[in-house]
């Protein structure tokens, strides 16, 4: 899997798994083709401070290093795809990736706005004392210079397995949901996933902006471009 597989894409029918060596397709969607997300040389585990800069410590898209830091105000932590995010209040690993040209679900079939709905499926756990609820609008995808929040609409009444929607979205001390979030993207960025995807995800009770600041507070990121060794 060392080697950089091209995403192999039509324009309404298709569907992508981002596997890091052995992530699982799960439920497939119309349409079928797959592929691999990119795997650079990456560096080994090491401490980071999140207090420090993020290019400081090489967490960047170059030297591709991974772990906490702060960049103007806002402190992330970073992972690559197969890899896991520990936040404040929650644990999170992206178990695999779809793109499908329609959201199914409650007896309805919603096509998009854009050119495709894209699926990732979550594997979340609560870090707390305390139950908490998965938020609709709990994660963000950004593409290039595109951020995309989540289609919140579907989510809450067409697609059935959305993580806001599964046993209410509540996940108890120490307990795992597993569940789906969606975005709607345009052909050029899902094209690009796999070159310069990052998703976002923020801690329990926060809400994903687009405009990340100093009151943004601690934001999770996994690397789309950059997959964990198996």
């Amino acid at each position: 899997m060392g080697k950089k597989v091209a995403l192999a894409l039509t324009l309404l029918a298709v569907t992508i798994i981002v596997s890091a060596c052995g992530g699982t397709q799960g439920a497939g969607l119309s349409g079928a083709t797959a592929t691999t997300a990119s795997q650079r040389p990456l560096p080994r585990n090491r401490h980071t401070d999140p207090h420090k800069g993020c290019s400081s410590q090489g967490i960047n898209s170059t030297q591709m290093g991974i772990g906490a830091c702060t960049e103007s105000g806002v402190e992330y932590v970073v992972a690559n795809y197969g890899g896991v995010v520990n936040l404040n209040t929650l644990r999170v690993g992206i178990v695999s990736v779809f793109v499908a040209p329609a959201a199914h679900g409650h007896g309805r079939t919603v096509p998009p706005q854009n050119d495709a709905f894209i699926r990732f499926i979550l594997q979340v756990q609560n870090r707390d004392k305390v139950p908490h609820r998965f938020n609709f609008g709990e994660t963000m995808l950004g593409v290039g210079a595109d951020d995309y929040l989540e289609s919140v609409n579907i989510e809450r009444n067409v697609h059935e397995e959305s993580l806001g929607a599964i046993n209410g979205g509540v996940i108890g001390p120490g307990e795992t949901l597993r569940g789906d979030v969606l975005f709607d993207i345009t052909r050029a960025d899902y094209e690009q996933l796999d070159r310069s995807g990052r998703f976002f995800i923020w801690n329990f009770g926060g809400h994903a902006s687009t405009q990340l600041t100093r009151r943004t507070g601690q934001v999770g990121q996994i690397r789309l471009y950059a997959a964990e060794p198996g």
